[in-house]
């Protein structure tokens, strides 16, 4: 178990790191400045900052997987916790609304590359957001007891796949619609 005053600071700090983060993104909207060119060159700069904050988060639940296979669960507890909300927090404020640019009227714009990828990103990136909440609820114990997974490691284990899987598809949708 940590200390009161390192798990307080570690708190903090994470709180900081997710505001600080979704600021700045919120702060690019806000300005007008999503179509702007970004800092990579082939894509806009919402795109951008976008991909280095998944690049971040999916290097932080790595480390969390890691915390947790070396026992320190305190530190994988808050660790996650931090990583899920900043994703729920991406998720809200970049994604969900670029999904207006590919809809679907017919199935043969699934034939289309940068439409298939974006949606099976999308699909599978939302059925890990929610794997990964729920574990986290259930992790804090803000869930009844009712609604607990009694196999939440498995679920652990499958989000976190999920998490670099959904990775693999942002930086693929990325490529189809930035840079080929």
């Amino acid at each position: 178990m940590a200390a009161p005053g390192n798990m307080r600071s570690a708190i903090v700090t994470a709180a900081i790191m997710i505001a600080g983060s979704l600021a700045w993104v919120a702060g690019i909207s806000l300005a007008g400045l999503e179509a702007s060119r970004g800092f990579f060159g082939a894509g806009p700069l919402i795109a951008d900052a976008n991909l280095i904050l998944e690049i971040f988060l999916v290097a932080g639940i790595t480390y969390g997987f890691l915390l947790a296979r070396r026992g320190n669960i305190d530190a994988h507890q808050l660790n996650q916790t931090t990583w899920v909300v900043l994703n729920i927090g991406l998720i809200a404020l970049v994604m969900a609304g670029s999904m207006q640019d590919v809809r679907i009227a017919k199935a043969a714009a699934l034939a289309d590359w940068r439409i298939a990828v974006t949606w099976l990103h999308a699909g599978l990136g939302t059925l890990t957001a929610l794997a990964g909440l729920w574990i986290v609820l259930q992790m804090n114990n803000v869930l009844p007891r009712g609604l607990h997974v009694a196999a939440w490691k498995n679920l652990m284990r499958a989000a976190f796949a999920g998490y670099w899987l959904t990775a693999l598809l942002g930086f693929a949708t990325y490529y189809f619609w930035y840079i080929a």
